[in-house]
């Protein structure tokens, strides 16, 4: 049994560390969105922003939205609602502080996207991507574990049962 619990106990570490390297690993599109600079060259110019407007309710890939002193979005091609998307006015707060901002944002139930902020001139620039294809790889592999779990009870539950035949016939044996 201790065996086993050891085997859950590493199965569990090993989910942990999948999901969280997945989920970090998503930010990675947007930096280098960011430092490619493709978004300042646009980021002054709202109508060349336009010409790509990606409906975030349903597309999966990279956007970018620039946003001025105030907050405001200025630029970009991350759409919510027909409007460029609006993150929380504290990411925007936290990037200018401090260089940059990585969060999770979740703007409706059912929409997740690992975001970027950092200051551009007096604003912030944000790129992100969303969550969805990484939350379903870290469903999959909870799948995964969940049946390596079942299929290690199944070969504890065999080595007992086992065991205990063996028991039984020594004590018939010797009797």
């Amino acid at each position: 049994m201790a065996a086993y619990a050891l085997f859950a106990g590493a199965l569990a570490t090993l989910y942990v560390v999948v999901q969280q390297d997945g989920r970090h690993a998503v930010e990675d599109a947007p930096r280098a969105l960011l430092s490619a600079g493709a978004t300042s060259a646009g980021a002054t110019d709202a109508n060349a922003a336009r010409s790509n407007n990606l409906d975030l309710d349903h597309y999966l890939g990279t956007f970018w939205v620039s946003y001025d002193a105030a907050g405001r979005p200025t630029a970009g091609d991350g759409y919510l609602g027909g409007s460029l998307a609006r993150v929380p006015h504290g990411v925007l707060q936290t990037a200018q502080a401090t260089g940059e901002d990585a969060v999770s944002w979740q703007p409706e139930p059912g929409l997740r996207f690992a975001i970027v902020a950092q200051p551009l001139g007096d604003g912030v620039i944000v790129a992100g991507r969303s969550l969805q294809p990484t939350e379903q790889r870290a469903s999959r592999t909870l799948l995964f574990v969940a049946g390596a779990l079942v299929a290690g009870l199944v070969v504890v539950g065999a080595a007992v049962a086992a065991d205990a035949l063996v028991a039984r016939r020594r004590s018939f044996s010797g009797a």
